[in-house]
């Protein structure tokens, strides 16, 4: 067999059938003879695991690994033990990629001896796409101040010094459009947390981006996000920051651990209270939450005066902030919760009908 140049692994579980037959169809469309295909059954339905066993991957390197459901970073971590290919890739089985994403991404990874390559994405709404990209031209390596930002991108991409160009108010920490070199991976022992359920990518590419040597930026648009609202992002959970604070703590460990500067702090305390807002989408305010108004009022207020949620609050100077961000923090620190929650729910409308 030939040298296998890439990995493409695809964690499984629940998705719907059609949107696997167009992941895989994607994966075909790419028409690159160096790779393989690693398939993580992370114990989806048997429906799900008939069609990947009776898809016809037309005599390419398949692979398909079988576990109990352990989460998508178990998955990507089972597909990492077993990869082959000099790069890996990740794409989630709800989306898609397009044009000559594999051949371009791996020749410019190539080109430049990197580590780790990210590349551009499509939101993809249905009826409209939004362009989602870090960094707004090419990047063949990251200078030392360049790879700190994409360190704080990874956890807050919204800050004002990041409007200069090339780099843009986007984020970095998806495990989407991006390219690593398995070696630089399996050398520096870098492995997805097991039972991390949100912002695990967030987490894994902080730690990345920290060992990596060589990074680099590639300004085309391959994948496809598919905005569901039946992934991981938009599913109600109960306590659902708890998922949230599982994250927080293991990413506080590491700066703490690695003696990361007072900047990184105050932006780990803004993704704090980013996710403190967002589980409102996921809880507190999400349209299947049973519960009284007041008793979830009463439990966002007791949340705010735990770990790491009150030290963010308490230590956040705010100047990095937007001024939409600012009033949120105010609002908390006054304890005034019921206008917060008026508040980020007219926020969410105009964010959600801007796109």
């Amino acid at each position: 067999m030939a040298d296998i140049m890439l990995s493409v692994i695809v964690p499984v579980y629940d998705v719907k059938i059609e949107y696997l037959r167009e992941c895989f169809d994607s994966i075909h469309a790419q028409n690159y003879p160096g790779m393989e295909l690693i398939v993580v059954d992370d114990g989806a339905s048997e429906e799900i695991a008939r069609f990947i066993d009776g898809y016809d991957h037309k005599g390419m390197a398949v692979k398909v690994i079988r576990q109990e459901n352990r989460g998508v970073a178990s998955a990507r971590n089972a597909g990492l033990d077993k990869c082959r290919g000099k790069y890996v890739t990740f794409i989630d089985s709800d989306d898609t990629i397009e044009g000559n994403c594999f051949s371009d991404i791996v020749s410019f990874a190539e080109e430049n001896c990197l580590d780790v390559l990210m590349f551009g994405m499509y939101w993809d709404y249905g009826m409209r796409r939004k362009e989602f990209i870090s960094y707004s031209q090419d990047i063949g390596h990251f200078t030392k101040e360049q790879k700190e930002e994409v360190c704080l991108k990874t956890l807050v991409g919204i800050l004002p010094f990041y409007v200069t160009p090339p780099a843009t108010v986007d984020a970095a920490g998806s495990a989407c459009a991006k390219l690593y070199r398995t070696g630089f991976l399996k050398d520096n022992e870098l492995k997805y947390i097991p039972g991390l359920k949100r912002a695990e990518d967030m987490e894994y590419n902080l730690r990345v981006f920290d060992k990596a040597e060589n990074i680099g930026s590639l300004h085309r648009f391959y994948y496809i996000y598919r905005q569901v609202t039946t992934s991981a992002s938009y599913i109600y959970r109960p306590d659902g920051i708890s998922v949230f604070t599982a994250s927080l703590d293991a990413i506080r460990s590491y700066l703490e651990q690695e003696n990361k500067s007072d900047l990184f702090m105050q932006v780990y305390y803004m993704r704090c209270m980013f996710f403190f807002l967002e589980s409102m989408d996921m809880d507190y305010l999400n349209p299947k939450n049973t519960k009284k108004l007041s008793a979830r009022i009463a439990q966002m207020s007791q949340k705010a005066k735990e770990e790491p949620y009150a030290a963010a609050f308490a230590n956040l100077k705010g100047e990095h902030l937007t001024f939409a961000r600012k009033i949120p923090l105010f609002l908390i620190r006054c304890g005034m919760f019921y206008t917060l929650a008026l508040f980020y729910k007219v926020y969410r409308t105009v964010e959600d009908h801007n796109g």
